[in-house]
């Protein structure tokens, strides 16, 4: 008697839990406005990149030509392009090494110790990330002109309106960025392993090399491409604290925007179709090395 009073009760539960018709068909409208949705808006990027090299490809009003075959067939467009396509590349590898430097042993302590002042210290290392670009040009410039320990070290360095000065702007915005890319690689190794590693007569550096660097390594090398990318993009605190001289602090963004400003769109648009493909490649070797969507 027990059993047939608790098998129309099981049997009414499992009906309640069976989706009905009308569940069915709002779950499945509910779902096709979400892709709509994102499909929308990926469509929307696709075609604002479409349209760079759709203009491109068109013939030019006047001399019938445009970005890519001007800066093929003129010298001094070439040269600039070229130029500022290798002050790029170098700075930003420099700045990208010297953040991976900072950040490996920053991420860490933040991922496994209670540090003291925890969160104010995590929140002062994000701020680069969120502060507009251009304020972080000027806090720099400010830094290195008028605080006493930062003119020192600007007699020392000369990074003021220099070359060196695209590294210091790069690496002050990346390695913020850089902390967040290695502290999620990091986190995800567990730290027991570490623990094992310990009992069996490992030290604290020898565990760290061995253990975690070694499981952390292909998320390593995913946030440092990701950093490597996010400092060859940046442009307001070159721009402001370095400057903007052709052929000598003029990384590809900067160009972009020079050429935009004296009227040279065909050049301008190919620089910025340049440093989409460069973008695209670097987004795509980051997901081949396994590198996570998100780093907060």
């Amino acid at each position: 008697m027990q059993a047939e009073a608790t098998n129309p009760a099981r049997a009414s539960e499992q009906q309640a839990q069976k989706p009905t018709r009308s569940g069915r068909q709002g779950e499945l409208l509910f779902a096709a406005l979400l892709s709509t949705l994102l499909f929308a808006y990926a469509g929307f990027i696709l075609a604002v990149i479409w349209a760079d090299v759709a203009w491109l490809a068109m013939p030019g009003a006047e001399s019938g030509k445009r970005g890519i075959t001007k800066v093929l067939t003129s010298p001094d467009v070439a040269t600039e392009v070229l130029t500022a396509l290798k002050l790029s590349l170098v700075t930003s590898f420099i700045s990208s090494i010297l953040a991976m430097t900072v950040a490996i042993p920053s991420a860490y302590a933040l991922s496994r110790y209670r540090l003291p002042f925890r969160s104010l210290i995590d929140t002062v290392i994000d701020l680069p990330i969120v502060i507009p670009p251009l304020i972080a040009g000027i806090s720099l410039l400010i830094f290195f002109n008028q605080m006493g320990f930062g003119i020192q070290l600007e007699k020392w360095l000369r990074v003021v309106y220099s070359q060196r000065g695209i590294v210091v702007a790069q690496f002050f915005i990346a390695s913020a960025f850089c902390i967040r890319a290695t502290k999620a690689a990091i986190d995800q190794v567990n730290p027991r392993f570490e623990s094992v590693a310990r009992s069996l007569g490992c030290g604290p550096v020898r565990a760290f090399w061995q253990i975690t660097l070694p499981l952390a390594k292909t998320g390593l090398m995913a946030g440092w491409i990701m950093t490597w990318a996010r400092a060859m993009g940046e442009f307001a605190p070159i721009m402001v604290f370095a400057g903007a001289t052709p052929l000598y602090t003029a990384v590809l963004p900067v160009t972009a925007f020079l050429n935009l400003s004296v009227g040279n769109i065909e050049t301008s648009v190919a620089v910025t179709v340049l440093m989409i493909v460069i973008a695209s490649v670097t987004l795509l070797l980051f997901k081949k090395l396994g590198g996570q969507g998100y780093l907060w």
